[in-house]
């Protein structure tokens, strides 16, 4: 399906983002290879010292997703979630000490990694359109950091858009009902249930700008698209495989096949129209 070209509606890449993109893959697919090597590095006195270290060394992937997300408050989520990731297993798996109950870390790294999926999955519906700036409002800083189209690929910068309020709000009450499912000991369902209602909303979105008649984008930016998405899903399925194994060396393999993903969609949503 061959689309005419219109005014620009996508991000422009970053100069060096191939060689970021080349880095991410290696970096990954070595790491993994080493992770599923080390019951033949170490004999099984040394398995269990390294596959702990590497509980917490996997949350450095999170570095992938922190750096390529679109805007200060998905950056925030991302390394929100990999924080109380650490504390969480420094607490609970490794048994060493830290300020305030481990219930507490635990509780943050379910619901922040909850967050994180259903902010990524809103930040695939169609963007509202925002006004043109003027010449002097161009000059303002208010204006630079805080409104207006994003000028490049993973912006650290707020702009505050009715997307961004939508889905700040979003999440800020599902964060209420989960902390509160979460007292009551019956969360588990409910946090499948708003992943998959997420996931089926970013689904439906992507596939709207994808082929809706409204709404286009240019074909080699439709193919960049598939690539990432292809690769974001594949990382996924073998991240949550990964998930439900009881081992240490299965879930370090989950931290960093999770952000992988992550990373993934994050490229993936840098090809789909912004305004």
């Amino acid at each position: 399906m061959k689309v005419s070209p219109k005014e620009q509606t996508a991000l422009n890449e970053d100069d060096d983002q191939g060689e970021m993109d080349l880095v991410f893959f290696v970096s990954t697919i070595l790491y993994v290879l080493y992770l599923l090597s080390i019951e033949l590095i170490y004999d099984k006195e040394n398995q269990s010292a390294v596959n702990n270290f590497h509980l917490i060394v996997s949350n450095v992937w999170a570095f992938y997703p922190l750096m390529q997300a679109q805007g200060l408050w998905l950056k925030l989520l991302v390394a929100s979630s990999a924080y109380f990731s650490v504390v969480w297993h420094w607490t609970s798996d490794l048994k060493l000490p830290l300020p305030h109950d481990k219930k507490l870390y635990g509780r943050g790294d379910s619901i922040l990694s909850i967050l994180t999926i259903v902010s990524y999955c809103l930040s695939w519906i169609p963007k509202t359109k925002v006004d043109e700036p003027t010449k002097e409002e161009e000059k303002k800083a208010l204006y630079k950091y805080c409104r207006g189209k994003p000028n490049e690929t993973a912006e650290w910068r707020c702009r505050w858009t009715y997307n961004l309020c939508i889905n700040i709000v979003i999440c800020f009450l599902i964060g209420i009902l989960l902390y509160f499912t979460n007292e009551n000991g019956n969360s588990e369902e409910i946090q499948v249930g708003i992943c998959w209602m997420s996931i089926s909303i970013a689904v439906i979105s992507a596939s709207y700008q994808l082929y809706g008649d409204r709404i286009t984008i240019t074909e080699k930016n439709r193919k960049k698209f598939i690539f990432w998405v292809a690769f974001g899903s594949v990382f996924g399925i073998i991240a949550f495989v990964h998930k439900v194994k009881p081992t240490v060396n299965a879930h370090c393999i989950w931290h960093v096949m999770v952000f992988s993903c992550s990373y993934c969609f994050s490229r993936a949503s840098e090809y789909l129209e912004i305004y």
